[in-house]
């Protein structure tokens, strides 16, 4: 790699005067002392006798807490901005993305140079030894150093900027990192050192994503999650800011607990077992992946053996597509005939089977204990397509219709507007999955943008006066049998490798955000699963015209 000079900064505007020497130079803000620290290799307005100008500016928002630490060692370098050595036209700069002044200045850099490219002012993107066709398409890459939940606080930060301008990537520092094995660059790095002899490994890792991938689309979605009144919204684990959850980027006067939150999300979400694994793991997460794995374990041995996971028909009354009703979730068997007033009715126009549902929309018909909503085609940091290697598994919804209908689905992929569901009905149908016996899986429907998931309201199970001494009884007995989630009104939920806990939660909405430009492996050895979407959306769209 290559570095030259030390005028330029990274929190740069443009300077009164011509010459650099005479500009003021703003200092940069930086956890570590900046005299240890070379800028940049070459200033934005002008060539040295060494080099031109860069024509591609790579940004590598780093987590230095994610998975084993590993991006502790890139945030430490003395060097923050340098030249490749086999790409001399590529600038690399790498920002802490727990460190706000240095994010903003990242932030700072990327508009100033998405106004460089709108007026003309850099230096065309010239092919280069085996630089990427794909890669000459844009001067602006931003790349995630972390786990999954790293990706997202980097799109949330960049909200004011043109992300049309901008290809996304990453660098896999988390535990599941499922981002990083949908674009095809594997769940891990392939050495222990990232920087390696003379930063070998780091260039070596930086030149094979530059050389070997394609452009594809990846669908952002934008989601509400909300509590009634009584309730609260809440990140799971301790109050901290250590880079373990998703609000790295925390906005001033930050509080955990809300009656709403609203993020971002491009991978996929899980409500009921992996939301209640996950927010006892939350509690312990440790220092390093290995033994973040540990835990995890550890976390759901507790509920296969010791614990009764409620299933989510108890907090789920129905889904609305465009706020139109397209499925219905009956009431456990328990909770229907557990209606706290004993006068209530059990609901209008019902079928024999489901006293609560109406006869004319689709309606579950078992009580499932995990329910999967998928943008992209993995789950579980592994590269587990569920969805499309399904054979059968259609009979959880009765009179199907809408999007719940087979004949209305679209190939699954992450860049059409639409989500998939399924459901895991028991823990003997969770460790199939897990096998990779997946023949069998219940699909509800795919939902397109935007859709909720509405919940039941808060029931109190204090007994009025004239409840009769039976059905006092009987909801004692009721609620002894319930999980003590399902008692509180709890519900735990698994976003993108984050978790949240909701009490008396009221609502889930989501809506398409935005897509983005992602760059994905793509060579002899391997093509990424979001290539091969973005190639099947080109031949589709190619066929229809």
């Amino acid at each position: 790699m290559s570095t030259t000079g030390a005028n330029s900064s990274s929190s740069w505007t443009p300077p009164v005067l011509s010459s650099p020497e005479t500009s003021p130079q703003p200092k940069r803000a930086h956890a570590v002392d900046d005299l240890l620290r070379i800028h940049a290799s070459v200033g934005f307005f002008q060539d040295t006798e060494l080099e031109s100008k860069p024509s591609i500016y790579l940004f590598i928002f780093c987590n230095p807490l994610s998975g084993d630490q590993k991006g502790s060692d890139l945030v430490h370098l003395p060097i923050q901005h340098f030249r490749l050595r086999r790409f001399r036209q590529v600038q690399v700069e790498i920002h802490n993305i727990l460190d706000p002044k240095d994010r903003q200045a990242g932030v700072n850099r990327i508009k100033l140079i998405q106004s460089m490219v709108k007026l003309g002012q850099l230096p065309p993107i010239v092919p280069q030894g085996n630089l990427s066709p794909a890669v000459r398409e844009r001067h602006i890459q931003v790349w995630s150093a972390g786990g999954d939940g790293t990706v997202m606080s980097v799109v949330e930060m960049l909200r004011d900027v043109d992300l049309d301008q901008i290809f996304f990537s990453c660098i896999p520092f988390g535990t599941g990192n499922d981002f990083s094995q949908v674009l095809g660059w594997g769940r891990t790095i392939p050495h222990k050192d990232v920087l390696g002899r003379g930063l070998y490994h780091l260039e070596q890792l930086v030149t094979e994503r530059l050389e070997h991938s394609d452009a594809a689309r990846l669908d952002l979605w934008e989601v509400e999650m909300s509590a009634h009144p009584s309730g609260y919204v809440k990140v799971a684990g301790p109050d901290r800011q250590d880079g373990h959850d998703v609000s790295e980027v925390r906005p001033p006067n930050y509080k955990n607990q809300h009656q709403t939150i609203t993020r971002k999300m491009s991978n996929y979400m899980s409500i009921g077992v992996q939301g209640y694994v996950g927010s006892g793991f939350e509690k312990h997460r440790a220092g390093n992946r290995l033994a973040n794995i540990l835990v995890y374990t550890i976390e759901s041995a507790k509920w296969v053996f010791w614990r009764k996971f409620p299933p989510v028909t108890s907090f789920i009354d129905k889904i609305l597509q465009q706020g139109e009703p397209v499925l219905q979730f009956p009431n456990p068997p328990w909770r229907q005939r557990d209606e706290l007033d004993e006068n209530q009715p059990h609901g209008n126009n019902t079928n024999g089977e489901n006293g609560d549902v109406s006869a004319t929309l689709p309606h579950m018909t078992k009580h499932p204990i995990d329910f999967v909503i998928q943008n992209i085609p993995h789950i579980w940091g592994r590269e587990v397509d569920l969805w499309g290697e399904a054979k059968s598994g259609l009979e959880s919804v009765h009179n199907r219709s809408g999007p719940t209908d087979p004949a209305t689905w679209n190939p699954q992929r992450a860049n059409d507007g639409r989500m998939e569901i399924m459901v895991i009905h028991n823990l003997f149908s969770y460790f199939k999955k897990l096998a990779n016996i997946r023949q069998h899986v219940s699909r509800i429907g795919q939902f397109a943008t935007p859709f909720e998931i509405l919940f039941r309201p808060p029931v109190s199970y204090n007994s009025s006066d004239n409840t009769s001494i039976k059905n006092k009884l009987r909801q004692q007995h009721q609620r002894r049998r319930m999980n003590q989630y399902e008692r509180d009104n709890v519900i735990c939920i698994m976003c993108d490798g984050e978790f949240y806990i909701i009490k008396d939660p009221k609502s889930l909405k989501f809506n398409r955000f935005a897509q983005i430009w992602t760059l994905g492996r793509s060579d002899e050895k391997s093509t990424g699963r979001l290539v091969l979407d973005e190639h099947a959306s080109s031949s589709a769209s190619n066929t229809l015209h």
